[in-house]
């Protein structure tokens, strides 16, 4: 049973909330977030990554989380951040893509994560667990939902409808994508979107892996007793992400070689021209070299091969990265990198024109039936299998474990 509850949260005032949140790190440049932190006095930068203001900080050292603090409790003293009361949330996010995107915001108890009931599909690094952990022990806050997904009956749409009035928060961010709240304090409502919860037995993590390993640690470790305080996540209907893929980079390599050995080892692919974005289904794979672009057909998979092994990505990285370019481990070979599925196209032909990469695959985005047969077989994705959005704003809604 997912049990889940109210929160308290400090949201930015009015006057603020246009400055304070920000998209975080990997959804924006290192530049565009140096340049906030060091121009915007009440942005929520400066209390995640305090070093963009102060240079001679280095992260994970105790100047390093004075800092953070510092900042934090300054944005808290001149009234920047206002508490809320205990409440759910309903997230509407206006995409730049014409789509929208909706979803509750709720507390999700953190033995949910520790008993699995909350599943995951990548691992996470104790290091990064670690400081995390740190920073939020040490500002007692989060300053973003995790994401989570799952098939969510009609019925809490339904009960979303009969508040979306006037949000409380809305935001505008640099892809122009709309970022809005509506804020739930009415406990009949509040009971009716717990008793909906309580029916499921599984969420899935879409986005935010170490986050909800190092929330529900910290709450573990730090408030046992206190058994209303769940870790912050913005659980959403899985048929309403946008997942996209990654393209996996290959560079000193001879891509002169990938034809022949497709054709030794009788593995069907189609050259083509490749003149615009090409729209893959599953079991297809898009090639790209200098002097040449091809689709490469994939036999179903077999049967006896587990959840992972038949996903697409690892396949292809069996078949050609480590049989032909003896690539063994993807997440650590200087000659692999990614770049995330939904940049245009021509960005990856001027680096093939450029010569500085010498092939490039692009994938099908994976479904998320695929990853929940991953996460539910207690197995782990490739790195850099998806991209999921919706991405959100740092600091727009910030968990207060201090109360």
């Amino acid at each position: 049973m997912i049990r889940i509850l109210p929160f308290r949260a400090l949201m930015p005032a009015a006057e603020f909330e246009k400055t304070l949140p920000t998209l975080g790190s990997g959804k924006i440049s290192e530049s565009i977030l140096r340049e906030k932190a060091l121009n915007i006095p009440e942005s929520y930068i400066r209390v995640v990554k305090p070093q963009y203001f102060d240079n001679s900080l280095e992260q994970g050292t105790e100047l390093f989380y004075r800092a953070s603090l510092n900042n934090y409790k300054q944005l808290i003293d001149r009234h920047v951040l206002v508490s809320q009361e205990y409440a759910f949330y309903f997230y509407k996010q206006k995409h730049h893509s014409g789509v929208e995107l909706s979803g509750w915001i709720v507390g999700v108890d953190a033995y949910n994560y520790l008993e699995g009931s909350v599943k995951k599909h990548e691992n996470t690094l104790i290091g990064k667990e670690n400081r995390l952990i740190e920073h939020i022990r040490v500002i007692e806050s989060m300053g973003e939902p995790v994401l989570l997904s799952q098939k969510l009956p009609k019925e809490l749409k339904s009960i979303a409808n009969e508040i979306l009035n006037h949000p409380v928060s809305e935001i505008t961010d640099e892809y122009n994508n709309i970022h809005q709240l509506w804020q739930v304090t009415e406990l009949e409502t509040i009971h009716k979107v717990i008793a909906i919860f309580n029916q499921f037995d599984s969420l899935y993590i879409a986005d935010g892996h170490h986050r909800v390993a190092s929330t529900s640690r910290y709450l573990i470790e730090n408030k046992p007793m206190e058994s209303e305080k769940g870790f912050m996540a913005l659980v959403m209907d899985e048929n309403e992400l946008l997942i996209n893929s990654f393209y996996r980079f290959l560079k000193n390599v001879d891509e002169t070689k990938l034809i022949d050995f497709l054709k030794h080892h009788e593995i069907s692919y189609t050259l083509i021209e490749l003149n615009s974005e090409v729209n893959l289904t599953q079991g297809n794979v898009l090639c790209m070299a200098k002097g040449f672009s091809l689709i490469i057909h994939l036999d179903l998979p077999s049967e006896d091969l587990d959840a992972r092994e038949k996903l697409d990505i690892s396949r292809i990285e069996q078949l050609i990265f480590k049989e032909l370019f003896r690539i063994n481990d993807t997440s650590n070979d200087e000659r692999i990198s990614f770049l995330r599925g939904d940049k245009p196209l021509k960005n990856v032909l001027n680096q093939l024109k450029e010569n500085e990469i010498s092939l490039a695959f692009q994938f099908a985005p994976n479904t998320m039936q695929e990853i929940k047969e991953v996460a539910d077989s207690g197995l782990i994705m490739p790195p850099k299998s998806t991209f999921i959005e919706p991405k959100l704003l740092t600091g727009m809604l910030i968990e207060d474990y201090s109360c």
